[in-house]
């Protein structure tokens, strides 16, 4: 019991003493890749994340299906999807990679799964089951689906508030800033420009909070040579999209460095692996 209590006694000592210095105690965050789904221009709407399992890509069913124009139906007996557009009928089983084509059986490589009440389906099979273009763009994880004649229901529609533009310029400052660093360090430093941008002391748009030199040069590394084209890995496109997504471990934050300020005129929120976050 005497050994219990002291090792309580000194798990407390030890939180207030990182808060006097200025350290919070915070959950590492987990890594989420957002896939983006496109048909014709359009974001889609879905209330499961998209995902890659066994080399495929996963979408809900009805969301993708619906926003093509098809009509999505379920049989819970028979853990049966349907969905049929145009002259093309084809049936799916939870649990199975056989799938009905007009009547002929088909197999794909891994199965149809289940996820929060969702019929998960590979999506490029769907997809050019129901006379679609697929393709995949690798840098930003999106899935870019064209097909003539179609127009999506504006239910379908995700209003996204930023583009792939934003999202690689972000990605950018984040491998220059925090590459080689922890996924916390590279959400955090992805946060702080957005911060910035939504701040009336510093501009409104990603790409001029990278390069703003309003009162001296914010992000030294963005004008140094080669910054613009540079190509940032998928480990800072993963940190940037899910800063976009709205995942933020630092608050208001604004500033950061790898040492810490001597300037009074900053508070000193939270340091994530070494990193300094100050509002």
């Amino acid at each position: 019991m005497r050994w219990g209590r002291l090792a309580i006694v000194l798990l407390l000592f030890f939180c207030v003493f990182a808060m006097a210095q200025g350290k919070k105690v915070y959950a590492a965050v987990s890594k989420q890749i957002f896939i983006t789904v496109e048909i014709n221009g359009n974001y889609i709407k879905m209330d499961v994340q998209p995902y890659i399992a066994n080399g495929r890509t996963y979408v809900p069913l009805r969301f993708v299906a619906e926003a093509l124009g098809a009509d999505v139906q379920w049989n819970q007996e028979e853990k049966k999807a349907s969905v049929s557009c145009d002259d093309n009928n084809i049936e799916m089983f939870a649990g199975s990679n056989v799938i009905l084509v007009n009547g002929e059986e088909q197999h794909i490589d891994t199965n149809i799964e289940i996820v929060d009440g969702r019929i998960m389906i590979p999506i490029r099979f769907i997809a050019e089951n129901l006379g679609c273009s697929v393709e995949w763009d690798d840098l930003v994880f999106s899935v870019i689906i064209e097909k003539e004649g179609i127009e999506v229901p504006q239910e379908y529609i995700y209003e996204r508030e930023y583009t792939d533009e934003d999202l690689i310029w972000l990605a950018r400052i984040v491998n220059v800033e925090g590459g080689g660093l922890s996924l916390d360090v590279r959400l955090a430093i992805a946060n702080v420009v957005l911060n910035r941008k939504e701040s009336p002391r510093f501009p409104n748009s990603i790409y001029d909070v990278i390069f703003d030199t309003n009162y001296s040069v914010q992000f030294p590394p963005a004008h140094r040579p080669g910054f613009k084209e540079m190509v940032p890995s998928k480990e800072c496109i993963t940190s940037a999209k899910m800063a976009l997504e709205g995942i933020n471990n630092i608050g208001n934050a604004l500033f950061f460095n790898n040492v810490p300020f001597k300037s009074r005129s900053v508070t000193l929120h939270k340091i994530i692996d070494g990193m300094y976050f100050y509002y």
